[in-house]
């Protein structure tokens, strides 16, 4: 197997406004993340994600979401003992789809789960169809 050697960028993101162009990246992954954060900045942060994203870009988010058994919800509660119930409550929920949708991702779907010790561990993916940005523009003006 062919080695590649790839570069990888880290920046640090305070919940404003990415320091990209619009329509920079193909595919942005976000593990562990939305959790922490409250509503107000879930939401600035997907439409940051949003407007950086190329047409078609695709989004993954891995983050605890809806618990799938009575266990993995009361295990998730010292995640939440942990974190905070204010930021922890929405992905508990399952509502972390609902937040993409609203920022204009398409083809919203959980991709899979993983129950852990903690929590159930979910995989949601959704994409900027071609279209998105003339629609928000439109709907902007």
């Amino acid at each position: 197997m062919e080695k590649k050697e790839i570069e990888i960028r880290l920046d640090l993101y305070d919940g404003t406004v990415f320091p990209y162009k619009d329509n920079t990246f193909d595919k942005i992954v976000s593990s562990l993340v939305f959790h922490q954060l409250d509503k107000q900045t879930k939401n600035s942060c997907l439409n940051e994600i949003f407007r950086v994203l190329k047409p078609n870009g695709e989004l993954i988010i891995g983050d605890w979401g809806e618990a799938k058994s009575k266990l993995m919800r009361i295990r998730f509660y010292i995640v939440q003992l942990l974190d905070g119930f204010k930021t922890t409550k929405d992905n508990v929920e399952g509502l972390i789809p609902n937040y993409m949708i609203n920022a204009g991702f398409k083809n919203v779907e959980e991709l899979s789960y993983i129950n852990t010790k903690i929590g159930s561990y979910c995989y949601y993916k959704g994409n900027k169809h071609y279209l998105a940005n003339a629609i928000r523009i439109m709907r902007h003006t």
